[in-house]
């Protein structure tokens, strides 16, 4: 479920959330009432680490994995989990 603002109960879009996640956790303004959110500190470690731990994960575990492997692992997973980020990131008032 994506986060809601703490003063009128708005959700968040997907849009906003993603958008600020590409702009380097970006602050969003509540589309309502135009209070300013920031990406906590341990959101922001969270989707470092499922952005890159499985890149990581991939070729120091698996350490037969041909490049072919390892490329598509990446452009199925970096996408897949991109998606999902916007539902897991949490944000708290500036």
């Amino acid at each position: 479920m994506m986060q809601r603002c703490e003063i009128c109960q708005t959700s968040f879009t997907w849009k906003q959330v993603s958008k600020s996640l590409w702009l380097a956790y970006k602050p969003i303004a509540c589309p309502a009432c135009g209070k300013l959110y920031k990406v906590q500190f341990l959101s922001r470690i969270l989707a470092s680490v499922l952005l890159v731990g499985p890149i990581f994960a991939f070729s120091s575990f698996a350490y037969p994995i041909s490049t072919y492997a390892l490329i598509f692992s990446v452009l199925v997973l970096f996408p897949v989990i991109s998606l999902l980020l916007p539902y897991i990131l949490r944000y708290r008032l500036a």
